[in-house]
């Protein structure tokens, strides 16, 4: 497993620092893409040359939205645009009402990490009125945008179940599946990946496979209690969408003890998880590049809301629509690359030595 681990964290980390180094090559296809997209929505000029860009998260309470906001606002005020930033907290309603709100003020363009995929009214009704939308972490089924800034969740998704797989042995094992919130495109794309790698994998059997509305912890205990109950402890791993969910199971995982034996991984490397996969209670967490996903995404809004063209690394089909996509990168982080992930990648402040080592 170690071997595994250590060799799939070199490729990944190999990968991200090209990345940050060298914006992927445009295809022509991309760059048309992009140019269409464009057309469909043209950006107001503001009269001071400065462009307002509205961001609207879906909640305040994920821990990476308080750096997703710093680095905003530093990448805003270095490029000379204004930003306002509004919170959801998983209300539809009242996102949609905040982002009603965002377009009384004028802004040129939106970046929106929606509550829900279903919100296809609220991103035509912003389009309609000639301001760009940016997607971010998020999508919107059914709806044109003009630009998609995440990471590939079905990558994610691999990642996970194939290092628990790796953490297994040949012999496979008991998994529960434990994702996220059914209404996130997010969840949802991880657990394709899931589904990609059992449809490989026979000696995979997943015991337990479950949403969670709103990345709930205390529902996904309920479902790991329950099928722990159900197997009789004899569960060799649970893979969790995110460390929200991961965190959240903990207690039944000590509970059977099964701590430091069976495979715990979750995504967004946390402080807590960081903490635990140092303990050895959970084995993985994912990373996103976010201050590089953060920078290009105001980078991308600037130009959409004066009108330029930007140039997409692919072209998705995401919901019937061509959407410019913004990939960014992806590494799992265990504890043979810790301490390098807090010291190299990790952005100031994310978290200190003596919170993850003591």
């Amino acid at each position: 497993m170690k071997k595994f681990l250590c060799g799939l964290f070199a490729f990944v980390l190999s990968a991200s620092l090209l990345a940050g180094c060298q914006s992927p090559a445009p295809t022509d296809t991309a760059a048309s893409a992009s140019t269409a997209s464009l057309g469909d929505t043209q950006a107001n000029q503001p009269e001071d040359g400065r462009i307002k860009i509205g961001v609207s998260f879906a909640s305040e309470a994920q821990y990476r939205f308080k750096f997703d906001k710093q680095i905003m606002e530093q990448k805003a005020e270095e490029l000379g645009a204004d930003i306002i930033f509004q919170y959801a907290n998983y209300d539809a309603t009242k996102q949609a009402n905040q982002v009603e709100n965002l377009i009384s003020q004028g802004i040129d363009v939106l970046v929106l990490n929606v509550v829900s995929g279903n919100m296809v009214n609220l991103v035509e009704k912003v389009r309609s009125q000639g301001i760009p939308v940016i997607t971010f972490d998020t999508t919107v089924e059914g709806a044109q945008v003009d630009l998609n800034v995440d990471r590939d969740n079905v990558k994610v998704g691999r990642l996970q179940l194939e290092a628990a797989l790796e953490y297994m042995g040949p012999e496979g094992g008991n998994v529960v599946l434990v994702k996220g919130d059914p209404g996130s495109a997010v969840a949802q794309r991880i657990s394709q990946g899931y589904e990609a790698v059992a449809a490989e994998h026979p000696e995979l059997n997943i015991v337990a496979d479950q949403f969670h509305e709103a990345w709930s912890p205390d529902k996904a205990l309920k479902t790991v209690e329950n099928a722990l109950s159900a197997n009789n402890d004899d569960i060799q791993a649970f893979v969790a969408s995110a460390d929200s969910v991961a965190l959240g199971i903990v207690p039944a995982i000590k509970a059977a003890k099964l701590d430091g034996k069976a495979f715990l991984c979750g995504m967004d490397v946390e402080i807590s998880a960081a903490k635990l996969i140092n303990e050895g209670v959970m084995t993985m967490s994912i990373w996103t590049d976010i201050v590089s996903g953060d920078q290009r995404t105001i980078e991308a809004a600037v130009k959409l809301g004066k009108g330029e063209e930007i140039t997409p690394d692919e072209i998705q089909q995401i919901g019937g629509f061509d959407i410019p996509v913004l990939l960014v990168d992806v590494m799992p982080v265990t504890k043979d690359n810790l301490r390098q992930w807090l010291d190299e990648i990790a952005p100031a402040g994310w978290a200190t030595e003596e919170e993850i080592f003591g």
